[in-house]
Order: C-alpha cells, then structure tokens, then sequence
C-alpha cells in the first residue's frame, strides 16, 4: 500500500513540473531605457518568483495556475503585466517621481519625506537630463514652488538670480549652497551633470539648521556617488548645439530715421538736416551686425562609476564652451571640470570618504545691461546711415579718420564713425573690438570626512573641507578714437590677482532609533569656519606692443604712471547645532532646531545669536479612522515656525573704523597759507551696536497623495518677516565717513505656494504632468531713517527711479504718472502745472492736488517683482521615445524700459516712434518728437518708461529616443538615448524690449531694462550613453 502512494505521489509532483512554464524577459525604465537591477518578479497569487540581474534580465518559474507577472521597484510604480502565452515578457516601468518614501536631505542627515514636516521641495538628475542646462540654478527655475529663478541676461556665464520665497533683504537675498555637506561660495564650479538631487529648504524650521547663514534659504546639492554592486560604468552625456536671438526689435530704417530727424528739428525750430529723406532706403541693421549667427555651445561628459560590497568611487572629467550671441568669443565661458567622490567601510563601525572637485574657468565677457556705452544700447541708438565699415576714400581722408586713431577690424578695415550721434552712441563692433578682458578661475573644493559608529544607533562623524579659487583678471585698453567724446590716448595694461579661501570643520553626532511606536533622531555638533581674501592689482601704460596677447606689466614701461595696490579680508563663523526628531506609529511627527551662531562681522556685544525652529506634522492617513478604501493614499498636515540670521554684508568688520589711504587732506599753515597733503585715516564710519538680520517665518502646509501616489498635491501658505534689515542710510558728506551699516528697517513677504503632479500609463504610453506655482506679496514694514526711504537705482539723465518705503514693496519704480498727451493748445493753457507744454506734449498727474507739478508728486508707477510665478512640466514616453515640454511664467510685474529714452536725441529709436503724436487725435500713448524737450517728456522719470512685464515661455522642448535591448546588447551598450532639444522656442508675452526676463543688480535695482543681453533660442543634438 506504502508503494502504491509513493508512485501515485511522485506521478503528482511530476505533473506539477511538467505544467510549470519558465518565462524571461528583461525590465527597463520607461523614460531611459535603462536596465534596472534587483526589481521583484513575482507570479500574481503565488510565492513564486525572482529578480533582475544587473541587466535587468530575470527567468521565473510559473504554475499552470500563472497568468500575470507583478514587478515591482522602490522609485518606481509597480505593474502587473498578462503572460498571455508569451515565453519572453520585456516590461517597462514608469518612475515615481515623487515616490512618498524617497529620502531628502535635510542637512547633516536625512529623511524619509514622509515624516517630513517641513517645506522641503526636491529636484532630480532626470529633472536635470530633461533640461540642459549651463548653470544648476537654472535647474530650479519653474521646477520647485516658492523659488524665482531669473536670468540676468543671456551672457555666457551670468549667473541667475534666485530667490526663495521673495525677497528678504534689501541687503544680500541669495540663498546658500551646500554641496555634499559643504557651504561653497559659488556654484558655477559644478557641471549640471554631476549632480544626483537638489533639495531647497524653503521655511525657517528646515534651514534653521544653517542659522545665521539660512535667512534666505538653503540650496542643498548632492552629487553623483558610486555603487557597490560590484560593477564599473563608463557613461558619456555629451550635446552641441547652436544659440540664435530669440528676439530682434524693430527700429527705423534709414528713411524713417532721417524723416524723424527732420520732424524733432523742425518742432524744435531748427533747419531740417535731410534735404530729402526719401533718397535713404534700408541702411544698417545694427542688430543684425553685433548678432552671431549659431553661436555655437558645447558640453562634453565622462564619468566613471562603480565599487564593490566595501567602497563606491565616482569619478567625471567634463568640458563646457559657450559663445555668446552678441560678440562671440568676446562674450565666451568655457569651464573643465573633475571630480571625485569616494567613500570606504573599512571596518564594520567605521568609514571614511573624499568629496574633491577642481575647475578651471576661462571667460570673457562685458556689462550685460548697460546703459551709458553698452553694446546693444549702442546698437539701438546709432544711426542707420553710419555703415559698419567706412569705404569711401573722400570720407577715409577726412581729418576725423586721418588725425586719430581709428579703430580697425583684425582684417584690416576701418569702423565707421558716425557722424549724426556723438556722446556714448559708438559703433558697437568699434566697441567690442577694442574689448580685450579675459578673467581666469582656477577653484578648488574638497572635503575629507570619516565616520564611526559608537553603538547601536549612535553614529559620530568629522569632515574638514576647504574652498579655494585663485581669480586672475587682466585686461588691455588700446589706443582708440571712437568719437570725439569716446577716445583713449594712451594704452593700458592692468592685472589682478585675487586668492580666496575658506576652510571649514564639522563635528557632529548622529542618533537614530525606534522603540515600539516611537522613532527618535538626535543630532548635534559643532561648525566652525574661517575665510580670507587677498588681492593684488596693477597696471601701467607705455605697452611697447599692440598686440592684446602681449599686454603684460613688464612690457609696459610707462614713466610715473605705474599704479599697485592690494588688500586684505577675513571672517569667520562659530557655531554649535542640535536637532531632534520624532515620530509616534509614523502618524504624530515633531521637530525641534537649535543653532547658536558667533560672526567676526559683529561686535562683541552682539556677536553671537541663537535661532531656534520647531515643526510638527500630522499623518491622518495613517490612522485608524481613515478609510482604507480612499482613494487618498497620504494626507499629512504640517505646521512650522523658526528664525534664521543674515550676516552677509559688505566689509569684514563693519563694527569697528576701518583706516585707508590715498584720501587728500587740506590744512592751514601758521603763516595763514593752505597746505595740501595725503595720508590715512578713517574711512568707514563704525557701528559697535550692528546685530543680525533676522528672519522669523510661519509655515502650514499640507501633502496630498492619490491613487497610490499616482497624484500628489503639496499647498503651503507662509510668512515671513525680515528684521533689522542691514542697510546703509544717508551720512553728511562733511563727516568725512562712508556711511555705516545699521539696523534699518524690516520686510515682510506673504504667500501661497503648491506643486501638483501625476503619473501614469495608457496603452504603454507613460506620461506625467507638473504643475507648480507660488503667489508672494512682499511689503516694506518698517525703515528706521529720517526720510523712511532708501534709495534705488539712479540715472544720470533721469535721477531716482526705484526706492523703497514703508507700505510698498522692495525697489518699487518710483516716478511721475501721466495722464495722455495735450491733443490741441485749448487743452494746454487750460492747465498751469506745465509752462512749457505745447501740443503733443505729455500731460503728468499732479498726484497730491498742490497745483504745482514737482518732485512731490513723484509716486509708485510699477513693480518689478512678479505676484505670480508658475511652472508646467509635460512628459510622455512610448516604446522608446520620449517627449518633454518644460514652461515657466511670471505675472503681475512691471518693466522699466530704459531703452525709450531719448535724450540723445539724434540716437536712432524704435518703430513704436512711428505711432508718435503727430497731430491732434493722432495718438494719445507718445507724445510728439523735438530736439528741445522742454516739457521733459522722456527726460523724467515716469509711467512712459514702464511695460508690462509678463510672459509664459516654452523653456524647454526635448524629444528623446532610447535603443531597444536587443540592438544595446549586439553593440555591448547597457543605454544609449539620442535626443534633440530647442531652448526659448517660444515666448509670449507684451514686453517690448529684448528679453522679459530682467534680473537684479541689488535688491533695490531690480527689473531695469537698459539694453539687457537677451536670452539665445538654443538647437542641441545630445546623447546620453552607459556601457
């Protein structure tokens, strides 16, 4: 009988195998194309199962019974996928971008967002693949709700500015950076190709760990690491592309300037200078002169990845080269970078690693938004009679090209001179040849730290790093006649070499542990950094060459024109920090900063200051009363409240009277007669009492998740408050001082801000949709001088033009309102408050009803910071391709459009001039054309000037396609993805001038439209490969 059920079993199992099927495939990323490790392939309904290899290939076993494979990967959405028969099933899967468990940096630690509860927003490398970028804070800009990114100019090089959560200070608004645990003092250094995440501490409870330095927010930058899954990859990312002006304006011609020539003479009673305007026909186009076409860039790639189960090493050598779209390599930023990241378990319960990162920086560039001299203001101002070159010999023997000397193109031929606009208004390709400045970088950073495990929980870690970067500027300023008020006699050569180092040393413990429903984590340690910088500047005339690759000092021989000079800097920071976190059953989360700060920019009185924050956040999808059927998969709110410094003010010791030389002193002698002498003394007066810029912010948030995390939504609504703004008030010259730092004032910025995003798949189409945006209202609470003013921006033709004030916002435009133009001289003397006026004249507000038109009557005429500014990202992915569109937008901002000006008033001007008042009803938006502006019509500062400066551009536009498995493995290539991306294919907006994105000079000279260096529309042809 035994027997009998021995055979009837083994007949069984038998039966079994035989109706077991064996499936293989291969699982790869939706979006890359990339094979993916140690994903889970399980039989839906069984145990059965397996995972990748580092191919991403898997072989499992199915029972009859088996009809669907599940797959399944942190980061990433899990499938089912139908056998349907099938031997062979390759599977894509979809990323979660904004997975709840991903892990943030939080800043001397992590966590898991999910027990968050702060305002912590989060940018990826794939984010940063999306959209090539030539700077990292470019990365950020309509990517992370709460941040403005705008681009100063177009200029190789020019660095953003970037603001979190408004502007703070009247003083420094930028952020700081922290790249792998280390504050830096710049980030043009990095290649956006380095980094693996960036995470933005918004609110004061999460950057408060920073103290002093966190007022404005915190940029934390992680770069790539290597991997100890036993294996090396060599990647290459690589584009080249080509950058045209996205935008040119529209200015007269040659017969319409000369018929607006003759129009201001003759209103201003002069002799028309054109015998007949209609013999011109086209002329110059300027813009099409100083505009290169396909400015070509460039960014090239390589990096080394790998480990074993011990160490991880990741290594990138990088090249960057961009030429400018107005100049070309007279506006170049080339960058070479290495890095090197490494880190060792060398025992069990110790570790220990390296961050090192060396560039070098070659750049040439000039002032991108420049209103006396610059290059574009140039190109809009001269005449389009004057050609680029002078060909006529009558003219060429004229004493003005004969007696000077005339600048030459490096063929030989001669730039014309204008001989209808004088002043600043030159020949800008005469401008930019005689342009020979070139700035090299050479900068280091690195940190060493080791890392010790005491107990069960309890780590201790010590990092030293430092930041180095040694500048060398030199430029040569030849001999030159450019007009007859723009010229240089005598040749110039100058250098200056600038050293700045900072070094800095961070000890800290690390405790992590649960017990039962309870999570702790504690941190605490000590910070302490010190920084100097030193520079040495030179120059002499009597060059004995003219070559510009010859300017050195020793080859000039000047006699008594010899200057050099140098100076010195240092500062430092002592800090102690604490942290502490829990969490109860993952649903009751409470956090709680401290960190006690100590500056050498202080006095001793008031050199140390503690900024404290606290936060807590409540997970209701985690309780019992949550429906488990909702569709909701996370709902947590949170609060948080904290304070952070600013001690980023000009000079190292405001405190204290620093002494200078090279000041004139007069003094009188016994005899009575006047002597006159020079020496040192007290430059800058001092303020003993100087204490911190403080912030203090308020933060309620929410995080919002669905259909199991497909959706997620994230609101915040926040205040912030800035006091005792750092600023420097008005001082009688008679004092003999600059004027001192003080406690001026405060600034308080109010909004919302929210980030929507989702994810998912129809028919093998992936597709995912961002949408972010932040509203802010910033307003000037208090300001502690006579006036209650500060000043902003000032032109020399126009005076003041932005201030701020208590109940407005920072550097609002402030000027005269107008009211139309006076159509008929009936309108003119039915008024007194312009004597001047004529017909065609404008008509400006008397605003405080005195019945005298004066500076009293000077008000808000424009904002030049957006209310609103939001973010759209568009994803779609299908069997290999891949399509992105990234747009950001701002809203609810004006521009001042310096260009409209005319004082000079042969200049050339744009077509609007075509629409000028020329008779009774013709216009009543721009008055009438005189040489003799006597009613000051565009030589005051008024609404004439201000545009609307809002716009929604297609930042980003990239189509992508990834080689299917089958052809990788014949060319033994784990990825390789070709794509082509336009940059600033598309912008809408009413903005008149080059370019609506108008960035900073200060925190009080924003949104100045002076000829800015506009944005490129950029084609590239990239690939991104792995082997």
């Amino acid at each position: 009988m035994k027997k009998k059920l021995l055979v009837i079993l083994l007949f069984h199992l038998c039966g079994i195998a035989f109706a077991q099927t064996s499936i293989t495939g291969r699982v790869t990323s939706a979006r890359t194309g990339e094979a993916l490790p140690g994903v889970s392939v399980v039989v839906k309904g069984t145990t059965a199962g397996s995972s990748t290899d580092i191919d991403g290939r898997f072989q499992v076993q199915t029972p009859a019974a088996g009809t669907t494979l599940v797959f399944s990967y942190i980061g990433f959405l899990s499938k089912e996928e139908p056998i349907n028969g099938r031997a062979t099933v390759n599977v894509t899967l979809q990323e979660d971008q904004r997975a709840l468990e991903e892990v943030v940096v939080v800043g001397y630690g992590t966590q898991l967002r999910r027990e968050v509860s702060t305002a912590i927003s989060s940018v990826t490398s794939e984010e940063i693949t999306q959209t090539p970028v030539t700077r990292i804070e470019q990365a950020l800009q309509g990517r992370v709700a709460g941040v403005q990114v705008t681009n100063v100019s177009g200029q190789p090089g020019d660095a953003p500015t970037v603001r979190i959560r408004g502007i703070g200070s009247t003083g420094n608004s930028n952020p700081i950076y922290i790249v792998d645990g280390f504050p830096v003092g710049g980030i043009d250094y990095l290649n956006p190709g380095d980094i693996e995440s960036i995470d933005v501490l918004k609110d004061a409870a999460s950057a408060a760990i920073y103290g002093a330095r966190g007022g404005n927010g915190v940029v934390i930058i992680t770069t790539k690491q290597g991997r100890r899954d036993g294996t090396m990859n060599v990647s290459y990312d690589g584009y080249m592309g080509v950058q045209n002006p996205w935008r040119q304006l529209k200015l007269l011609n040659a017969r319409e300037y000369a018929t607006l020539m003759n129009e201001g003479a003759a209103n201003a009673g002069m002799t028309p200078p054109f015998a007949d305007p209609t013999q011109f026909t086209g002329g110059t186009d300027w813009q099409d002169a100083i505009f290169e076409k396909n400015a070509p860039i460039q960014n090239h790639q390589v990096t080394v990845t790998g480990g074993t189960e011990k160490s991880a090493y990741s290594a990138a050598l990088s090249y960057f080269d961009q030429d400018g779209i107005v100049g070309g390599d007279k506006s170049n930023f080339q960058r070479y970078t290495a890095r090197v990241n490494a880190d060792n378990q060398v025992k069990s319960w110790l570790k220990f690693g390296t961050n090192l990162a060396y560039t070098h920086i070659k750049r040439r560039a000039f002032d991108p938004n420049q209103e006396f001299g610059g290059i574009l203001n140039n190109a809009l101002n001269i005449d389009p009679l004057t050609p680029v070159y002078e060909t006529d010999p009558a003219k060429l023997g004229q004493s003005t090209y004969t007696l000077n000397p005339v600048v030459k193109d490096n063929e030989g031929r001669t730039f014309a001179i204008s001989p209808y606009v004088s002043q600043e208004v030159v020949n800008p390709l005469a401008r930019l040849q005689v342009m020979n400045g070139l700035t090299n970088v050479d900068k280091f950073v690195g940190n060493i730290y080791g890392e010790v495990k005491l107990l069960e929980g309890l780590t201790f870690r010590s990092t030293l790093g430092i930041d180095l970067a040694y500048v060398v500027g030199t430029n040569y300023n030849p001999v030159y006649f450019l007009n007859a008020a723009q010229q240089n006699g005598t040749a110039l050569v100058s250098r200056g070499t600038d050293r700045y180092y900072t070094w800095q040393t961070e000890n800290y413990f690390n405790y992590n542990k649960t017990f039962g429903d309870h999570t702790l984590g504690l941190t605490a340690g000590t910070s302490a950094i010190k920084s100097r910088s030193e520079g040495l500047y030179g120059s002499n005339t009597g060059l004995v060459t003219s070559d510009p690759n010859m300017a050195y000092l020793n080859l000039a021989v000047g006699a008594g024109t010899a200057i050099a000079t140098g100076g010195a800097s240092e500062g430092a920071i002592l800090s102690l920090f604490g942290r502490a976190n829990y969490s109860y059953q993952g649903k009751y989360l409470l956090t709680a900063t401290v960190r006690r700060d100590g500056s050498s920019r202080f006095g001793r009185n008031n050199q140390f200051a503690t900024f404290p924050s606290f936060s807590a956040g409540w997970v209701l999808s985690e309780e019992s009363f949550f429906p488990q059927s909702n569709p909701i998969s996370l709902a947590k709110i949170r609060a948080s409240w904290g304070q952070n410094g600013n001690e980023q003010i000009g000079g190292a010791y405001p405190w204290a009277a620093q002494i200078g030389v090279g000041r004139g002193y007069t003094f009188f002698r016994a005899d009575g007669s006047k002597g006159y002498t020079s020496g040192a003394a007290a430059i800058d007066a001092p303020n003993p009492e100087l204490k911190w810029e403080t912030s203090e912010q308020t933060d309620i948030g929410v995080d919002l998740a669905f259909f199991n995390n497909a959706l997620s939504v994230t609101a915040d609504y926040y205040i912030k408050t800035t006091k005792g703004l750092l600023v420097r008030p008005p001082i009688l010259a008679s004092t003999g001082y600059n004027a001192p730092f003080v406690n001026g004032g405060s600034v308080r910025n109010s909004g919302f801000e929210f980030a929507v995003t989702y994810q998912g798949e129809v028919s093998r189409l992936g597709y995912n949709i961002g949408l972010n945006g932040s509203f802010n209202k910033n307003e000037v609470t208090e300001i502690n001088n006579a006036e209650g003013i500060l000043t902003g921006a000032n032109f020399i033709t126009y005076g003041l033009a932005s201030q701020s004030k208590v109940g407005f916002p920072i550097g609002y435009f402030y000027g005269y309102k107008t009211a139309g133009i006076f159509q008929n001289q009936a309108e003119v003397e039915a008024q007194t408050l312009q004597p001047n006026a004529v017909p065609g004249d404008v008509r400006f507000v008397d605003v405080n009803n005195d019945g005298a038109l004066n500076s009293t009557d000077r008000t808000m005429i424009g904002n030049p910071t957006p209310k609103t500014v939001l973010g759209l990202n568009l994803g779609f992915d299908f069997k290999g391709f891949d399509v992105s569109a990234f747009f950001n937008s701002a809203f609810g901002h004006q521009i001042f459009n310096a260009t409209r000006r005319y004082d000079i008033v042969r200049a050339n001007q744009q077509s609007r001039f075509l629409n000028r008042w020329t008779g009774e009803g013709s216009t009543n938006e721009f008055p009438r054309f005189t040489f003799n502006d006597t009613n000051g019509n565009y030589t005051r500062v008024s609404d004439l000037f201000i545009e609307d400066g809002d716009y929604v551009r297609l930042k980003t536009l990239q189509l992508g396609y990834s080689l299917p498995a089958g052809v990788l493995s014949k060319l033994h290539v784990q990825k390789l993805r070709l794509y082509v991306s336009a940059d600033n294919l598309l912008t809408l907006t009413d903005y008149s001038g080059f370019d609506p994105e108008i960035g900073a000079r200060g925190s009080l000279d924003i949104g100045f439209d002076r000829g800015v260096y506009p944005q490129s529309k950029t084609f590239r042809l990239g690939v991104n490969a792995t082997f």
